[in-house]
């Protein structure tokens, strides 16, 4: 797991030259879901169907840039299916506080090799702040 996520990093660096940034259109609506699972849950499902600008739609706004920009490297590269075998293998997650919330992502070997952390917004709102 391990070496695949760092040929993923590398495949990312090889293609920082080749910025695609996909924008919010209608922020009206953000979406979200009532619960940390549902929202991710969702954002697996977006990225199923390569819909890259739904998946960003999940992350908090000041995030949305980057991880549109990480997502679209993902995607022409061809591991963003990894990424997605890797959030499907989520289990189960912990409530730091109130809004706060957080996913641990293992690896085969029961490795800790990653963390999904979300945040309730005002609107009571689920989005993530970071794969």
């Amino acid at each position: 797991m391990a070496l695949i996520l760092g040929v993923g990093f590398f495949g990312l660096w090889l293609l920082g030259e080749n910025e695609i940034n996909i924008t919010n259109q209608d922020s009206t609506a953000p979406p979200g879901t009532k619960t940390p699972q549902e929202t991710l849950g969702l954002l697996i499902k977006a990225l199923e169907k390569n819909d890259l600008t739904a998946a960003v739609e999940y992350f908090v706004p000041e995030n949305q840039e980057t991880e549109s920009e990480a997502l679209t490297k993902l995607y022409d590269a061809n591991i963003l299916g990894e990424l997605i075998q890797d959030l499907k293998s989520v289990k189960d997650g912990k409530s730091i506080d109130n809004s706060h919330y957080r996913f641990e992502v293992y690896d085969s070997s029961g490795q800790n090799i990653a963390e999904i952390d979300l945040v309730k917004n005002e609107n009571g709102v689920w989005k993530i702040v970071s794969l």
